[in-house]
């Protein structure tokens, strides 16, 4: 195994002759992290703000864990970002991020942070419109990216009682969102130390001409990323259609010789896998 890589398979073993569940029971089962529990909550707000870079209004949806409106403590930052005709409530609303954060930090296993979840588009896009062409994607990316680095974190920083430096700001995302958190957070290091991607669409991550980076050459400098980045993770399911893209953009880091944990479950394009790789990844973002 390339040393710079660390595969990490969830496996599912089958005794013979076990009875499994029928498919309908299974289905309705819900993992333990997605329950909601009589323990303390955080609360989830939506932020209105000005954005000076676009000109225009905007939302930001933040997560503050049990306990921040009576301590006095300043926190790690989070940055979520959700997929392709999303906003910034699909975390919450369909991901259900805010409980599986309060699960974690009531098991123990996860020390209170702040998550901001922006809207991940330059402009509000047509409902049914489809994926829009290149001009329009590299319009929607770029802005979303001056957006986020030059009026999301500062309203973050000056707002919240939050950590403002790099060793305590993390970059995650599923779908088009993960793929916006590799380019961001690969070319950014001065801003992040940590960086996950959750089935990234790989084709809005490495195209210029889309609003992707050159992954040749954000990579080249390995040393430099090596050293910045406390935790670059990248994820797929193995039916995911976009699976094979995903590993070849992990083989290309092992080439590259950047360390790196690529996370491979079972599962499709879904929630349940981002899910879990929310469960799964949160509590390796800011252990010290």
């Amino acid at each position: 195994m390339n040393p710079y890589t660390r595969t990490i398979p969830v496996l599912l073993l089958v005794a013979i002759g076990a009875v499994l569940p029928c498919p309908a029971r299974a289905q309705q089962q819900t993992p333990a992290y997605l329950q909601e529990r009589s323990i303390p909550h955080g609360t989830v707000q939506s932020r209105t703000y000005i954005s000076k870079t676009l000109g225009t209004g905007r939302k930001v949806v933040v997560y503050t864990p049990p306990g921040y409106e009576t301590s006095t403590n300043r926190y790690p930052v989070l940055y979520l970002l959700h997929g392709a005709g999303g906003t910034e409530t699909t975390w919450t609303e369909r991901g259900r991020a805010h409980v599986i954060l309060d699960n974690l930090i009531a098991d123990g296993k996860l020390k209170p942070l702040i998550v901001a979840m922006p809207f991940g588009y330059a402009a509000a896009r047509t409902p049914g419109a489809g994926r829009g062409d290149a001009a329009e994607n590299k319009m929607q990316r770029e802005g979303f990216v001056k957006d986020l680095l030059e009026d999301v974190i500062p309203l973050i920083d000056s707002s919240f009682r939050v950590h403002a430096d790099r060793d305590h700001r993390a970059i995650a995302g599923l779908s088009l969102g993960g793929a916006q958190s590799l380019a961001i957070g690969l070319t950014h290091t001065e801003l992040f130390s940590r960086v996950a991607a959750f089935s990234p669409a790989m084709g809005a991550a490495n195209n210029p001409a889309t609003g992707g980076v050159d992954f040749d050459t954000a990579l080249a400098d390995r040393a430099r990323i090596n050293t910045a980045l406390k935790l670059l993770w990248v994820s797929s399911g193995t039916e995911d259609t976009l699976y094979d893209s995903i590993r070849q953009f992990s083989q290309q880091l092992a080439e590259k010789k950047v360390e790196h944990i690529f996370r491979v479950t079972g599962g499709a394009h879904t929630y349940a896998v981002w899910q879990r790789n929310l469960y799964d990844v949160a509590p390796l973002l800011f252990q010290e």
